[in-house]
């Protein structure tokens, strides 16, 4: 290619479409920093934007280098190609965009980023470089190729006394039972299962698999992943006196509030009166375990397999870190963040940060980590991170 042509890139032989069109935005990339006033949407490719318009869109505060430059895609600093945008929300990721191919990157505000050449590459300044990528990621997304149309399937068995709306979507092998109510633009994936009197409100999104049992009511806008099963037994059982269990029923029902999202193979088991319930807003990674009678707030974040015994409270903002787990009866109070394998058997006051099984407060927890290695005679660097602590 002669200096400034940028109509005679090529990728090597045998590329993907994709590589491809990496390659040829990446030469116009650099054919714009030279001022040719070349620009990938006069190669027409589609999926393309302006990195001046990704910036209005996240609302940057400032760009760090040429604004005419063209985003084909999103990555992280590691596995970015030359056309593509990355995100940077720390000064230990910032080190390593010298090294990123990366065209353009999102940088919180207050984040120095060594190395940078404006003249080649931009910098986005934003206030939160995570949740401007959210934005994004959005936009990028490719389409969705089963996009939901409006109907019932053939296969699909509906009670005679559901009421599914209109406008929902109810895929091949569902089956919905007497009184359930479906909302409007809900989406029934594949092999739902809906129990009697179950109520799902309006642009629900239930993957394949799902079972939600009798009485449940779910909120707007819930998205619930793979095989997950809202509202079976709860776990509950008492000695007979002789040498058995007898199970003790469970009649109360689930509620999951608005915007929630509950992760594939998920269960969350039904009261045994009343109801079991989660909050607006709160998201459950795969395979959390929710408990009879259960309550938890707004706003919470689940990760994977935490799992919360009977009638425990859980406040607002609350953060569980994976395999977390906690006793029955517990009340943990708002914001409060727990560690990944925390086991926790008391209450917590709101804001705490609990760490280690029994749970304490983190810096509790470290002081009696730090004494414990001193009494081995182990070095300091024993305790951090980097070395698998």
């Amino acid at each position: 290619m002669t200096s400034g042509d940028s109509s005679s890139v090529s990728a090597p032989a045998g590329a993907s479409p994709a590589n491809r069109r990496r390659a040829t935005l990446a030469a116009v990339g650099e054919a714009a920093t030279r001022g040719d006033g070349a620009s990938a949407s006069a190669h027409g490719d589609p999926f393309s934007r302006p990195l001046a318009e990704l910036a209005k869109l996240v609302g940057a505060d400032q760009i760090d280098g040429p604004e005419h430059l063209e985003i084909a895609g999103l990555n992280t600093l590691d596995h970015a190609g030359p056309a593509d945008l990355t995100f940077i929300g720390s000064e230990r990721h910032a080190a390593r965009w010298i090294e990123s191919k990366a065209l353009a990157a999102l940088v919180t505000q207050g984040v120095e980023v060594p190395g940078h050449d404006p003249t080649r590459r931009s910098l986005l300044r934003v206030r939160d470089a995570d949740l401007a990528m959210a934005k994004l990621l959005a936009l990028f997304a490719p389409p969705d190729l089963n996009a939901p149309t409006p109907g019932i399937a053939e296969d699909a068995t509906i009670h005679p006394d559901a009421d599914v709306d209109s406008t929902a979507v109810i895929r091949p092998g569902v089956r919905i039972g007497r009184g359930a109510v479906i909302g409007p633009r809900t989406v029934i994936e594949e092999n739902v299962v809906i129990g009697p009197l179950v109520r799902i409100g309006t642009e629900c999104v239930l993957r394949a698999g799902v079972v939600v049992r009798d009485r449940c009511e779910i909120g707007d806008r819930v998205s619930i992943h793979p095989n997950a099963v809202i509202g079976a037994d709860g776990f509950g059982y008492r000695p007979d006196g002789r040498g058995g269990l007898i199970k003790i029923p469970h009649i109360g029902i689930v509620v999951i509030h608005d915007d929630v999202e509950v992760g594939a193979c998920v269960t969350i088991d039904r009261a045994k009166f009343g109801r079991t319930e989660i909050g607006p807003h709160s998201k459950l990674d795969n395979l959390v375990q929710i408990g009879h009678n259960v309550r938890i707030g707004r706003g919470c974040a689940l990760s994977a397999q935490v799992g919360i015994a009977g009638s425990v409270t859980v406040g607002d903002f609350v953060l569980m870190g994976g395999k977390a787990g906690v006793a029955d009866h517990i009340r943990i109070g708002n914001q409060v963040k727990v560690a990944a394998y925390t086991g926790v058997m008391r209450d917590a006051e709101d804001g705490e940060i609990l760490v280690g099984t029994p749970a304490m407060p983190s810096k509790l927890f470290w002081r009696l980590q730090a004494a414990l290695f001193r009494f081995a005679g182990l070095p300091k660097s024993a305790l951090s991170r980097r070395n698998g602590s």
